[in-house]
């Protein structure tokens, strides 16, 4: 499907819509392509498109801008609708799982079938009361979430290929050797933060954080003036005037991130978490990870995009964290494409 034209990941955020493509083969992939354009913040809201047409004219202008070679993307999603199981399911032939499971969805999602757009992928196998079962990953949404942002892609001539979740593009651009144990992926974008903790590289547990880099600004008073606001954003990831203003939001995101952390500890009997890495613009804010890694006393790190590409041309900046996502869902389209 991606074969020969590489592939496109898109990030819808409040305030910004990022795309980048990536071309090549495992161990020699680059980036080709990249960009993000400015949106009004009533645009894109809580992780879910308000004005299709708007989106619609911002992504015309950003395909004409950054040039890219498609118009099939992965489009990344994640908003208080999606819902997260991790369950064991009794063994089936393979080929009848995905139907089995989408006839028994409502025992373990709480939303009409009518209603719910189903994935799953399959993780392991486990030992039940009665025998093997496969233990899988189930993710939803409700239709009425996702319709929007794909209305604004068809308005724009783009086609939805892959729909990914949003804080599982993270892992894609981390090395192999920072996925051991147990390590949380908080992303901090302009819109609804994330968390994500995975095990050995396979995620376990996702929720959406309501703290976002918007918050910050509110709280300092900086507003979204045109193009202005990139210059702006920037000023704010350098430590601000506001001392005050600035631990009153990074406190917010130690506790989101704590009670996370918390909850599935407890859930799975562990004792401890390995490393946190951190993406979205926010995580760019100067002494956000020293404090978390004070707090939490856990190390803690900030994404690098790049990490995982060798001999990346210098010239496209997509080195900073808030391309993270983007450059994730970049990367499942070249998986989808094998």
């Amino acid at each position: 499907m991606f074969a020969g034209a590489g592939s496109i990941g898109l990030e819808l955020d409040t305030g910004f819509i990022r795309a980048v493509e990536v071309r090549g083969k495992s161990g020699n992939m680059k980036v080709v392509a990249a960009g993000q354009v400015l949106i009004p913040k009533t645009a894109v809201v809580d992780g879910v498109v308000q004005e299709v047409a708007t989106v619609s004219e911002a992504l015309n202008k950003l395909w004409s801008q950054a040039r890219f070679s498609s118009r099939n993307v992965v489009l990344g999603m994640f908003n208080q609708s999606v819902i997260i199981r991790l369950i064991n399911f009794p063994k089936v032939p393979k080929n009848k799982l995905e139907q089995a499971v989408k006839l028994q969805a409502g025992e373990y999602i709480p939303i009409p079938p009518a209603q719910m757009v189903l994935d799953l992928a399959l993780v392991g196998e486990v030992d039940g009361e009665d025998g093997p079962q496969y233990e899988l990953l189930l993710v939803a949404t409700r239709k009425a979430q996702l319709e929007p942002s794909l209305a604004a892609l068809k308005m724009s001539r783009l086609l939805p290929r892959v729909i990914d979740l949003a804080p599982l593009a993270m892992m894609r651009v981390v090395p192999q050797e920072k996925l051991v144990g147990t390590v949380v992926f908080v992303d901090l974008s302009m819109g609804l933060g994330s968390v994500l903790l995975a095990v050995d590289g396979m995620p376990r547990f996702a929720r959406v954080m309501p703290v976002s880099l918007t918050q910050f600004h509110s709280s300092i008073g900086l507003v979204m003036e045109a193009e202005q606001y990139h210059q702006q954003v920037a000023a704010t990831l350098e430590k601000g005037s506001d001392e005050q203003a600035f631990g009153r939001w990074a406190q917010s995101v130690v506790a989101e991130v704590r009670t996370s952390i918390s909850y599935y500890i407890k859930q799975e009997n562990l004792n401890s978490v390995n490393r946190i890495l951190l993406s979205g613009i926010g995580a760019r804010v100067t002494g956000l990870a020293a404090l978390l890694q004070n707090e939490l006393e856990v190390a803690v790190e900030v994404a690098q995009p790049l990490a995982n590409f060798k001999g990346q041309q210098a010239k496209l900046e997509v080195s900073g964290a808030e391309y993270a996502v983007s450059m994730g869902l970049a990367l499942r389209g070249m998986e989808h494409g094998k």
